[in-house]
C-alpha cells in the first residue's frame, strides 16, 4: 500500500505536466508558409487535370483543403497589394493594372503589410523569396523595409528564368543587393539556376537557420508559370506533343503547353523540397501551408481556365477565380475536401493575424479595423461558412474605355455577379486540346479589337452557371430584378472608396538604372518624377 501510495502523486504530477505541456504547445503562434503561383488558371493544377504531373500540391490540397471559390484580380499588382494589405485595390491605389518598371507606384506606409503586422505585433521572423512586383522608386517601399527581414527576388513582373534579365536589364536583389543567381550551363536549359529551384533553396536556407522559439512567416512568392515559357529540358521532355485550341475569333492555335506544364511540374518539385525541409526540421507540427495563384491563366501562353470563361487580364471567372489550398498536420480540424465558400485575395491578412493570435485585434487595432479582408480562420481550419458574403471585383474609372465595376455576392445558397464595363475581350470558355503529332509553335496571334465599352453590363448567377453562359442582367423576372437592383446599389455605394491609382502614367526620366540593373533609390528615389 505504501507503494501505490507513492507512485500515485508522482502519476498525477506527471499527467499534470504532459497536459501542460500540450497545451502549451496548442498555444503557440503557428508558422505561416504562404506560396504564390504566378498566371496559374484553374486547368494547370492536377487535382483539377491530371494531365499535367503535380504530386505534391494533389497531396497537400487532398489532405487539406481545396478552395473552390478562390477569388483574386485579373493581374498580378492588384492581387499582390491585397495580398500584403488586407485592402481591395481601389482602396490602395492598384486598381489600375500593373506597376510597370518605369512606373512610381508603391504600397504607401499607411497601410500596415501582412509581414509588418507579423513581426511588429506577433513577434514573427518574416522573409521573402521571389516575385514583388509592388513598385520600386524608393529603397524604403521594397520588402525588407516593409516588415520582411530579407528578401531574395526579383522587384518586377517577369523576366527570363535563366538570366533574371527583362528588357536588356537585371533585376535581382538580396535584400538590397544587386546580384545575379548562378546559372553556369545557360543558355543550356537545364536545373542549375533555374529561378523555380534557386527559390526553393533560398527557402530550405531559410527554413535549416530559423530559430524555432521564434514563428516564421515566409513568403515564396514563385514567377512561375507566367511567362517567359522557359524550364528545365527534362521535365518539358515529360511532356511531348502539341496543344491547340479556338481562339475568340474562331481560329485553331497552337500554345506550348507541354513547356508550361514543365513549369508547373518545377513548382510542384520545389514545394516537394520545400515541405520535406519542413518536416525534418520539425516545423510543420504547428503550422499552415497556404498556396494560390495570383490570377488566371493566359491560353497563348499555355495557361488554362476551363470550365471558367475568360483567362488573365479580364473579370471573367477564369481571370479572377484560381487554385488554391490549405494544409496543416494539427489546425485543420475537417480535411480532405473542397469548400466552396467565398474566400478573397484580402482575407489572408486578417487570417495569419487571428491564427497569430490576434483576432480580438481585428476589431480594435487601428491598422486593421480599415482593411477589406476578413477572418477566415472558422471556414478554413472547421470546415465553417465564409465570413464574407461580398467581394468587390474592382472599381476602377480612370480611364473610359478601360472602366470596370464589379461585385459579387451572395443571397442564401446562390452567388450572383455583376460587371459594368470593361470585363475583358477573351470572352469564351477556352479549351486545350493535345495533338497526336507534335508540330511547330505558331505564334500568330490576331490583334483583337475591344469589344466591351464602360455601359456593357453583364448579371451571372454564378453558383449554378460558373461558365457564364447566361448573362441575365435586364431579365424582368421580378426577383431577378430585385438581385440587379440590390448589385448595382453596391456598386455605386463603393464608387466614392477609391483612391486615385498609383500607376497613372509612365516617367518620362525615372532614372531608375544602376549599372544594368533596375534600381530604387535612397530617399524618394524617383518616385516624384514627371510622366
Amino acid at each position: 500500500m505504501q507503494t501505490v501510495v507513492r507512485k500515485g502523486p508522482l502519476w498525477i504530477v506527471l499527467l499534470l505536466l504532459a497536459a501542460c505541456k500540450t497545451h502549451g504547445q496548442s498555444n503557440q503562434k503557428p508558422n505561416i508558409f504562404f506560396i504564390a503561383v504566378d498566371d496559374m488558371g484553374n486547368n494547370d493544377i492536377g487535382n483539377n487535370n491530371p494531365e499535367v504531373e503535380t504530386p505534391n500540391l494533389n497531396n497537400l490540397g487532398n489532405n487539406g483543403v481545396i478552395l473552390e471559390s478562390n477569388y483574386v484580380y485579373p493581374v498580378c499588382s492588384p492581387s499582390r497589394s491585397a495580398f500584403m494589405t488586407g485592402r481591395y485595390a481601389h482602396k490602395t491605389g492598384f486598381q489600375h493594372g500593373i506597376v510597370e518598371h518605369n512606373q512610381p507606384a508603391y504600397i504607401d506606409s499607411s497601410y500596415k503589410t501582412v509581414a509588418e503586422k507579423l513581426t511588429q505585433s506577433y513577434g514573427y521572423a518574416a522573409h521573402m523569396v521571389g516575385k514583388w512586383h509592388l513598385g520600386y522608386c524608393k529603397d524604403s517601399v521594397t520588402p525588407t523595409y516593409r516588415g520582411f527581414d530579407s528578401f531574395y527576388g526579383f522587384y518586377g513582373g517577369q523576366e527570363n528564368y535563366y538570366t533574371y534579365k527583362v528588357a536588356r536589364y537585371n533585376d535581382f536583389r538580396d535584400n538590397l543587393t544587386a546580384v545575379t543567381p548562378k546559372n553556369p550551363n545557360y543558355p543550356r536549359e537545364d536545373v542549375d539556376g533555374y529561378s523555380t529551384f534557386e527559390y526553393v533553396k533560398r527557402a530550405v536556407e531559410i527554413v535549416k537557420n530559423h530559430d524555432k522559439a521564434q514563428p516564421l512567416f515566409l513568403y515564396l512568392a514563385f514567377q512561375a508559370p507566367h511567362s517567359p515559357l522557359q524550364a528545365p529540358q527534362e521535365l518539358i521532355d515529360k511532356y511531348p506533343g502539341s496543344w491547340t485550341y479556338t481562339d475568340t475569333d474562331g481560329s485553331q492555335k497552337t500554345t506550348d503547353r507541354g513547356t508550361f506544364y514543365a513549369m508547373v511540374t518545377a513548382v510542384d518539385m520545389a514545394v516537394g523540397t520545400l515541405h520535406q525541409e519542413l518536416e525534418n526540421q520539425g516545423l510543420l507540427d504547428n503550422a499552415i501551408i497556404v498556396f494560390t495563384s495570383d490570377n488566371g491563366g493566359q491560353p497563348k501562353e499555355g495557361g488554362f481556365n476551363n470550365p471558367y470563361r475568360g483567362a488573365k487580364g479580364t473579370f471573367y471567372e477564369g481571370g479572377v477565380r484560381v487554385p488554391g489550398f490549405v494544409y496543416s498536420k494539427s489546425l485543420l480540424t475537417k480535411t480532405s475536401y473542397r469548400h466552396r465558400g467565398l474566400l478573397h485575395a484580402s482575407d489572408w491578412l486578417p487570417t495569419f493575424v487571428s491564427l497569430a493570435g490576434g483576432s480580438a485585434d481585428l476589431t480594435s487595432d487601428n491598422d486593421l479595423t480599415s482593411i477589406d479582408g476578413v477572418d477566415q480562420t472558422q471556414m478554413l481550419l472547421n470546415g465553417g461558412d465564409s465570413a464574407r458574403s461580398k467581394i468587390v471585383l474592382n472599381i476602377d474609372d480612370f480611364e473610359r474605355s478601360s472602366t470596370i465595376y464589379g461585385v459579387i455576392k451572395q443571397y442564401g445558397p446562390e452567388v450572383w455577379k455583376y460587371v459594368q464595363g470593361n470585363i475583358g475581350r477573351r470572352g469564351i470558355v477556352y479549351s486545350v486540346t493535345k495533338t497526336s503529332k507534335k508540330r511547330a509553335l505558331k505564334r500568330s496571334f490576331k490583334s483583337e479589337r475591344p469589344k466591351r465599352a464602360v455601359n456593357d453590363k453583364y448579371l451571372y448567377l454564378i453558383s449554378a452557371d460558373s461558365s457564364e453562359t447566361y448573362n441575365l442582367y435586364g431579365d424582368t423576372t421580378p426577383e431577378i430584378q430585385d438581385i440587379q437592383n440590390d448589385l448595382e446599389d453596391e456598386v455605386e455605394a463603393e464608387k466614392p472608396k477609391a483612391v486615385p491609382p498609383m500607376n497613372p502614367y509612365n516617367c518620362g526620366t525615372p532614372n531608375n538604372l544602376l549599372n544594368g540593373f533596375w534600381s530604387a533609390g535612397p530617399g524618394e528615389g524617383w518616385c516624384n518624377c514627371i510622366a
